[in-house]
């Protein structure tokens, strides 16, 4: 809950910025404030993507292979 706070304050600040920016500048750029090509360009870099490690993945998988949930039913009645 209080990343995502934290969060919505980052992006109000982001956008007090860009707000600030489009009201003052002489040639207002939507590039400036937000440039979609370079974002795309970002996200399908195949650099970002990150293989996972599939000595640890085979390792968790083990080690949770044999762990069960165990529900425990609270009595509410001896609750005083």
């Amino acid at each position: 809950m209080q990343l995502r706070t934290i969060d919505q304050y980052e992006f109000m600040a982001k956008s007090a910025m860009a707000n600030r920016y489009a009201h003052h500048a002489k040639h207002v750029n939507e590039r400036k404030i937000f440039d979609k090509t370079k974002a795309l360009r970002s996200l399908n870099h195949p650099g970002n993507q990150k293989t996972p490690n599939t000595q640890m993945l085979q390792q968790a998988n083990k080690a949770l292979s044999n762990y069960q949930v165990n529900f425990t039913v609270e009595d509410k009645s001896n609750k005083t």
